[in-house]
């Protein structure tokens, strides 16, 4: 079985520098895919952009906590604060079935008639799986548009219709710390047959940006990482190739959970055929692993072994 691998950047439209940053990382070949934002302040911008690049997949990012909603606030009471703008956190507040609906629809209109064709779609903050609501109104709306909808690691139920089509695994990590090109590339190494999406969020802090989030310098790390010409040599000197959402064209119907990488185990051998700098990669990775493995050690003798969190 192939291994084929959607490299996805979210938040286009947040800001125009996010948006230079993720037209760049897709013409550097380090990513594949994008999911737009439809109420920030960048997307008429991601528009023009996106009006040259006809092979860059673009899905729906439904937001629901940066900015106002696209619907008359009036229309969808329990999704925003009394000045209009969205609840930020989920704080003593409920989401009404009916507005989540309402606004979904109305987000995904303003990019059907930007006119853009949605390959997909996903949710901002990971909303559609930290909310079995959010995700069954989701996966409704991408059953009845009959697009694919992003895999949640959390197994949410779907009942009393089709599952819609995922990929079979999706990779949820940063890349901002210094070992994130390492990291990143340690996935590609080891990614499982099928189709992987693997998330990030590249761009370059502007005045707007800091405005809206908290996300800043992180991005540009992240940028720099995915414009770095080791991405898309890894995946040819691999095999895997890299696709966008128009590709996801079957549901597996499996697990959403991902064991997660192990730093720890021996890297599969390099065949000779691979080229040199895949070669000096690896062994790269092989030291940063014997060294993680003694640094592990030394830290059980003093405390627990933590996991890493996605921030």
């Amino acid at each position: 079985m192939s291994k084929q691998v959607i490299i996805n950047a979210d938040d286009f439209g947040l800001s125009p520098g996010v948006n230079q940053g993720i037209i760049q990382a897709y013409q550097a070949g380090g990513i594949t895919s994008t999911s737009m934002m439809v109420n920030m302040p960048g997307f008429d911008h991601a528009l023009s952009l996106a009006k040259s690049l006809p092979d860059l997949g673009i899905g729906l990012h439904f937001n629901l906590t940066y900015g106002r909603p696209v619907s008359d606030p009036a229309f969808v009471p329990s999704l925003v604060k009394p000045d209009g703008s969205f609840h930020q956190c989920q704080c003593g507040f409920i989401r009404d079935v009916a507005d989540i609906a309402k606004e979904l629809d109305a987000q995904w209109n303003v990019l059907v008639q930007a006119p853009l064709s949605p390959t997909h779609l996903d949710s901002h903050q990971l909303l559609h799986q930290n909310d079995p609501i959010i995700f069954q109104i989701m996966a409704e709306k991408a059953v009845r548009e009959n697009i694919p909808l992003r895999r949640s690691q959390v197994r949410h139920a779907s009942p009393d219709m089709p599952p819609p089509r995922m990929t079979d695994t999706i990779l949820l990590d940063t890349y901002g710390d210094h070992e994130g090109l390492q990291r990143l590339l340690l996935y590609l190494y080891t990614l499982q047959d099928g189709i992987t999406e693997i998330v990030c969020h590249p761009g370059y802090v502007d005045d707007a940006l800091r405005e809206i989030s908290n996300w800043l310098d992180i991005r540009e790390h992240e940028l720099a990482v995915f414009v770095n010409p080791d991405v898309p040599r890894t995946l040819q000197a691999l095999g895997i190739v890299p696709i966008n959402y128009r590709a996801v064209v079957d549901t597996t119907h499996k697990s959403c959970e991902l064991p997660p990488i192990q730093m720890t185990s021996p890297l599969k051998p390099v065949e000779k055929k691979r080229p040199r700098h895949v070669r000096q990669r690896l062994l790269k990775q092989q030291r940063l692993a014997k060294i993680h493995r003694l640094s592990k050690k030394r830290r059980t003798l003093r405390r627990p072994s933590s996991t890493r969190k996605r921030v």
